[in-house]
C-alpha cells in the first residue's frame, strides 16, 4: 500500500480543483487527502503551510502511517515547499512533488507590487526578493525526502528560471504548449503519468 497522499491546490483554485486531480492517482490506488484552503491561496503562504502542517498530522493519525507524500499543484508547490524547508515538515514526508510551482519566485509577481498586500500577499510573496523567497532560498532540503519539481516548456506563467530549485529533481515533460501549457500540467493524462509514477517509484 502506498503512503497516504496529500494534495495542496493551488492560487485561485478551489479545494474541489485538487480533489478532481485527485482522481487519477486514487484509481491507481492512492488514499487521496487534500488540503484545506485560505482565501483560495491569495493568503499569506506562511499562514498556508500552517495548515498544510495541521492536515499532515491529522491524516498520519487517521491512517496510522509514518510518512505521507505530498503534490502541490502551481502556488501549492511553493506552500508545500516552505513546510518542508522552513516549517518542519521533512520527517513525515516520503516524497514530493511540485507541479508548476513557482519555487525560485515569479516576475509576474511583479505586476501587483503596487497593490495593497492584503488580498493578493501570496502574490506578492512570490517576487524573487521577497522575505519570503529569501527565506526559502537559505533553507536546506530535509534528509530522507525524495523531492521533485515537474515543469513544461509551454509554461508561460511558470518557466524553467521559476520551477527549478536546488534540492529537488528537476523533471521536464513534452506534454504542454503555450500559452496554456500551465493548465495542462493539471489536466494531460501525460503529466499525470509522470507524476504518478514519481511517487510510485522505489518506496510503494
Amino acid at each position: 500500500m502506498y503512503p497516504p497522499l496529500l494534495i495542496i491546490s493551488g492560487l485561485g483554485a478551489p479545494r474541489l480543483s485538487a480533489q478532481g486531480y485527485g482522481l487519477t492517482f486514487r484509481n491507481r490506488g492512492h488514499r487521496v487527502y487534500t488540503t484545506p484552503q485560505r482565501l483560495l491561496g491569495l493568503g499569506d503562504v506562511r499562514v498556508m503551510s500552517a495548515i498544510v502542517a495541521t492536515t499532515a498530522a491529522d491524516v498520519l493519525g487517521r491512517t496510522a502511517a509514518e510518512r505521507l507524500n505530498v503534490i502541490g499543484m502551481s502556488l501549492g508547490g511553493l506552500i508545500g515547499l516552505y513546510w518542508l524547508k522552513c516549517g518542519g515538515g521533512g520527517p513525515c514526508v516520503d516524497t514530493f512533488v511540485s507541479v508548476g510551482g513557482p519555487l525560485n519566485g515569479s516576475t509576474v509577481a511583479r505586476l501587483v507590487e503596487q497593490v495593497p498586500v492584503g488580498p493578493v500577499h501570496a502574490i506578492a510573496q512570490t517576487c524573487p526578493d521577497s522575505d519570503l523567497m529569501r527565506e526559502l532560498r537559505a533553507a536546506t532540503m530535509p534528509a530522507g525526502v525524495r523531492a521533485y519539481s515537474v515543469g513544461t516548456r509551454g509554461d508561460v506563467l511558470t518557466p524553467r528560471s521559476s520551477w527549478d530549485h536546488p534540492g529537488l529533481e528537476p523533471i521536464e515533460t513534452p506534454y504542454g504548449c503555450a500559452p496554456v501549457g500551465h493548465w495542462s500540467l493539471f489536466f494531460h493524462p501525460g503529466n499525470h503519468r509522470i507524476v504518478a509514477e514519481l511517487i510510485e517509484q522505489g518506496r510503494g
